[in-house]
């Protein structure tokens, strides 16, 4: 009975991607294929009884992907059975099929599909529906019935327009060109299933490379991906990255054809995020498999990387963090995942993203991070800020100037700091004149201070007409304006600040006494 399962859930799988992955055509006739394939070893009946889908008298599992909506909408239109013949004509699946997926199963009717059914003029398939057997077709109508194949099918699916429809009326018949090809005995359709497989990951893996009959290798490579799931699930995190390396070491060396499209579909199975965080947290767990993580995880491409970003949020130490970005520098996904993060609706997740970014270095990401100078959250902002100015270049930098006179106060400083790390001329310009504008007290300090990290002459030369006193009565100056002047020349430590500070020791103003006194010590103690 397990050839008569599988069929069902490939025949399932079929249905599921006419319904719920329209434009997804490689796929669909990936699918096709894989039922074709199968459907040449014997005949199937699938039946549907309260809404349990049956494959010769057997159950089949409704956990399955495709399985539940498939019996759903064979009850719905009171399509109580189907009886494949061996080697169904693919013209014939691919139409009930596409039936199939126009039905719907919140609304009870069999009047739509019965008509489909008998435009399909099936030679191949026999039906029974609201308890009776539909007429079988003679096949004497080949036109009829490659104008329904025509009609149910979806276009693209079924590939050169000018390819004969006789496979619809006869398996005897020419192939639809592109849908099923020649030798494809062996391939079938990879999803999820749930099964029990004995064997250990090693003795799994030593049977798939020896094997050498198509429809036996693809057998056990499905068996393969069910037992990675299996032990994901079982917490058995080193069964999972063996087997996940012993796949993505075989497809390497999988021949082209059905067997490689297999390995692609199984690996593809494989890269949900209960798997992949499993093989991420390995990074940390198990640092003696580094060479088996990379692989998978690069063959993964942006779902690996993300599986291991997704780790970085969680490392508990330092030392856990630094492999796990170790891990992300040398993945080639790391970049645009975390690129295409930045477009993520939660705030954090951008932020998060932007922050990674700029501490990996990544300058194929500077585009996108100046366009989140513009993000509504100011949060965000300020990563990209921080992130611009790690990248180290100078059309970086320019934007980050350009931050300066952000609307948001909490921002502006954050640029001014910012870009208070690089000494030039052009930085010292840009925060001159950004104070002069400045209105918001507090920003107009951080400004001040970031001079001082600046430290070059027209810097300086700001910082003492800062700190001086202001003359006439009215014109007196905000003693914490003065204060981070001060503070901001201490820092910039050139002989015309120091000249500066000497002669703010003996001003009027106490508060900028002591604080160029206590400067002046901590500088004598360094």
């Amino acid at each position: 009975m397990e050839h008569s399962a599988t069929f069902a859930r490939l025949f399932a799988r079929l249905v599921w991607l006419l319904v719920d992955q329209g434009e997804s055509v490689e796929e669909q006739k990936l699918a096709l294929r894989a039922v074709v394939a199968i459907g040449r070893h014997d005949a199937v009946r699938i039946s549907v009884q309260d809404d349990v889908l049956y494959a010769d008298g057997e159950v089949v599992l409704a956990v399955l992907p495709g399985v539940p909506e498939l019996s759903a909408r064979m009850a719905a239109a009171g399509l109580g059975e189907v009886n494949f013949d061996r080697q169904p004509a693919a013209g014939e699946m691919l139409g009930l099929a596409r039936a199939l997926s126009l039905v719907d199963p919140e609304a009870p009717d069999s009047a739509g599909l019965r008509h489909a059914l008998d435009d399909l003029k099936a030679t191949t398939l026999r039906f029974v529906m609201d308890g009776a057997e539909l007429a079988r077709s003679n096949g004497a109508e080949p036109a009829a019935a490659e104008a329904a194949v025509v009609a149910v099918a979806e276009p693209a699916l079924v590939g050169d327009a000018a390819a004969p429809a006789a496979e619809a009326a006869s398996p005897d018949a020419p192939r639809v060109e592109g849908l099923v090809p020649e030798n494809s005995q062996g391939m079938f359709f990879q999803f999820s299933s749930i099964g029990t497989v004995k064997d250990s990951p090693e003795a799994l893996l030593a049977h798939l490379a020896r094997a050498t009959d198509q429809a036996e290798k693809i057998r056990v490579l499905d068996d393969a991906v069910t037992l990675t799931e299996t032990a994901a699930r079982e917490g058995k995190a080193a069964d999972v990255v063996d087997l996940m390396r012993g796949l993505v070491a075989q497809e390497a060396d999988a021949p082209e054809g059905d067997v490689n499209r297999a390995f692609v579909m199984a690996l593809r199975r494989l890269t949900k995020p209960l798997l992949l965080r499993t093989v991420a947290a390995q990074v940390v767990a198990a640092p003696d498999r580094g060479p088996d993580l990379m692989a998978i995880l690069t063959r993964m491409g942006q779902d690996g990387a993300e599986a291991v970003i997704d780790q970085v949020s969680q490392a508990a130490t330092t030392d856990a963090r630094g492999a796990l970005l170790q891990v992300l520098r040398q993945l080639e996904a790391t970049v645009p995942a975390l690129a295409h993060m930045l477009g993520d609706a939660r705030w954090f997740v951008a932020r998060n993203a932007a922050d990674l970014l700029g501490e990996l270095k990544a300058t194929g990401a500077e585009d996108a991070l100046v366009q989140l100078l513009r993000h509504d959250d100011e949060r965000v902002r300020r990563s990209a800020t921080n992130a611009l100015m790690q990248l180290g270049s100078e059309s970086a930098r320019q934007a980050v100037r350009a931050a300066v006179r952000d609307g948001s106060p909490q921002v502006r400083m954050q640029a001014a700091f910012a870009i208070a790390a690089h000494r030039d001329p052009q930085t010292a310009t840009t925060l001159i004149m950004a104070i002069d504008a400045e209105e918001d007290s507090d920003v107009q300090l951080a400004m001040l201070l970031a001079l001082g990290r600046v430290g070059t002459p027209d810097a300086v030369e700001r910082l003492i007409k800062a700190a001086e006193p202001a003359g006439g009565f009215f014109k007196k100056k905000p003693t914490a304006f003065r204060v981070a002047a001060v503070q901001a020349l201490a820092e910039a430590r050139s002989p015309a600040a120091q000249a500066a500070l000497h002669a703010l020791a003996s001003d009027k103003d106490r508060d900028v006494r002591d604080t160029v006194i206590r400067l002046t010590k901590q500088a004598r103690r360094r």
